[in-house]
């Protein structure tokens, strides 16, 4: 959701809003025409690609970025060390916050709001 909120400070916020809209969309079209085959491969196909983004993303912070990128935060050298040690949970919360939109965005074009909204809060 917060992917939400920062895709309205970008260039074009309308059509990164739109982008992230369409899991939703398409996966209540599928449904409402009662192609349950068509919203299974949607979802498969949307959650496949987030994961493939964020393991992308995931491995360039682990194997490019890892012993430079702490020193854009801190100048301290036992920091950038604690943020190497941790490179790999930030790699794996990377990699599981691109995949949680996805199916949030299932779960609502599903008719689940009730569902996605409790494990939300």
């Amino acid at each position: 959701m917060a992917l939400l909120l920062f895709a309205g400070y970008l260039k074009n916020p309308e059509v990164s809003v739109g982008a992230l809209s369409i899991c939703t969309v398409r996966v209540s079209n599928e449904l409402g025409a009662r192609h349950p085959r068509r919203t299974k491969f949607s979802m498969l196909v949307a959650v496949i690609f987030s994961f493939m983004i964020g393991a992308t993303i995931s491995l360039l912070i682990l194997i490019i970025s890892r012993n430079t990128y702490a020193s854009l935060f801190s100048n301290d050298t036992q920091v950038q060390d604690i943020v190497k040690d941790l490179t790999p949970l930030l790699a794996l919360s990377i990699l599981i916050n691109d995949i949680q939109p996805v199916l949030s965005g299932v779960a609502v074009g599903a008719g689940w709001q009730a569902a996605v909204a409790y494990v939300i809060m």
